[in-house]
């Protein structure tokens, strides 16, 4: 881990999740400005990566840079918490888990819900998979570093409960189409700003590592 150390004293992580939530907020402000009638109860994230969007393609090409930006966010994480005392496989499974879930963001933007929407679906069942296992080995990692107060490793449980609550609503819903539908666009934007607060909170801690 010494070269990728040396690599995010001069590049830290933090700074490249900071840029990559920069980015995705700028795409999203712009397809949620174009979107007609746009509303939290109504229309989803995918909504603003569909053909239907005018600015679609902004969103998606943020959306992409986001997804690579998390990914080496995930590395200088994993290197943080093992100098933290961690334990190295968890840390590195969370890493994978991580990747895997970020490469699924990836594909959700190349692989938008009107052309591609068995390929979309799937993509985002594995991201939020993923990211719900992930989250919770975060969690129990964490309750074990002493250095970390309990709310710190609470809040990786918090927003995996959001990303559980959309996962189950996506999944009852395509059991009983038309189930809720305002609920469950509601819980995947309050998952989508749990998710970035977690990013922005993670990569503020690893700029407090010490020199």
């Amino acid at each position: 881990m010494e070269k990728i150390d040396n690599f995010f004293k001069k590049f830290h992580g933090g700074y490249f999740v900071f840029i990559g939530v920069a980015i995705f907020l700028i795409g999203l402000i712009i397809a949620i400005l174009v979107e007609p009638n746009f509303s939290l109860f109504i229309h989803h994230i995918s909504d603003m990566g569909s053909p239907t969007n005018s600015n679609y393609v902004i969103f998606n090409i943020c959306w992409i840079i986001t997804g690579f930006f998390v990914i080496i966010f995930f590395i200088d994480f994993t290197s943080y918490l093992q100098n933290k005392g961690a334990n190295t496989k968890g840390t590195w499974l969370c890493f994978i888990l991580g990747s895997v879930s970020a490469f699924s963001m990836i594909l959700l933007a190349i692989f938008n819900k009107i052309d591609s929407p068995d390929m979309h679906l799937n993509s985002e069942y594995i991201f939020f998979f993923t990211g719900i296992l992930y989250l919770i080995i975060y969690a129990i990692l964490e309750f074990k570093i002493p250095e970390f107060s309990k709310l710190q490793a609470i809040s990786n449980l918090i927003v995996a409960f959001l990303f559980a609550l959309y996962l189950i609503l996506l999944i009852l819903n395509k059991i009983n189409p038309g189930l809720c539908p305002e609920f469950q666009s509601f819980a995947e934007w309050l998952f989508l700003f749990g998710n970035l607060a977690w990013f922005v909170e993670n990569g503020i801690l690893t700029l407090k590592r010490k020199k």
